[in-house]
C-alpha cells in the first residue's frame, strides 16, 4: 500500500508531560465509506463533539480486511462492498507510547444490519452521521476542538490530521 501520511506527534509540535518512547504497535483498519447517495460516513462523539472516520483496531490474528468489515459493521451498522485500497497512515503517539499503522480503504455501504457499539462507544455518544461531500466531512473533523473520545487534546489533533489526510487521498482517487 502507498503511504498517505507519516505522522509524528513531536514533529507537529505536540508535547505532553506523559510522553514516553514508543513501546508498542497498534494496527487499525479505516475506510471512507459512501452510501448510495454518495454521502460520506463520519462517526460523531456527542459527548466531546469530535468526529472521526469509521474503523478501529485489528484483533490479534485477524486479517486486515476482516477487521475492516467487522469495524465498519459494528460502528456504522452497515456491511460494506466494493472495498478498494487507499493507502496507509503511520503515527507515532508518544503521549501513550504507541506506533499506529492504519490501513485505509474506500468502500460502499451495503445492507444495514445494526450497530454493535461497545459500552465505551455508547457512553461517548458515538453515532453515524452522513456528510454530503468530502469537504463537509473534513469541515466536521476540523471543527472538533476539545478532546478525542479518550479525553486527549493531543489524540484529537493526531486523529484530525490522520482522517483529513485519508479523506483528501480518497478525494484524489
Amino acid at each position: 500500500m502507498n503511504l498517505i501520511l507519516d505522522l509524528d506527534q513531536h514533529d507537529i509540535g505536540l508535547h505532553e508531560t506523559t510522553d514516553t518512547s514508543v513501546n508498542y504497535t497498534r494496527q487499525a483498519a479505516r475506510a471512507v465509506m459512501r452510501n448510495d447517495r454518495d454521502q460520506i460516513a463520519v462517526m460523531h462523539f456527542t459527548v466531546t463533539g469530535s468526529y472521526k472516520l469509521p474503523g478501529g483496531g485489528i484483533d490479534e490474528d485477524e486479517d486486515i480486511l476482516a477487521a475492516l468489515h467487522r469495524e465498519l459493521r459494528e460502528e456504522t451498522g452497515y456491511t460494506i462492498t466494493d472495498v478498494a485500497e487507499l493507502g496507509t497512515v503511520t503515527e507515532n503517539r508518544y503521549y501513550c507510547g504507541m506506533h499506529q499503522i492504519s490501513y485505509c480503504y474506500t468502500a460502499l455501504a451495503g445492507d444495514f444490519v445494526g450497530t454493535e457499539l461497545t459500552e465505551k462507544e455508547q457512553s461517548e455518544g458515538m453515532e453515524l452521521c452522513w456528510a454530503e461531500t468530502i469537504e463537509q466531512a473534513i469541515e466536521w473533523i476540523e471543527s472538533s476542538d476539545t478532546l478525542d473520545e479518550d479525553g486527549s487534546a493531543t489524540g484529537l489533533a493526531m486523529m484530525k490530521a490522520r482522517d483529513i489526510a485519508i479523506l483528501r487521498a480518497a478525494d484524489s482517487v
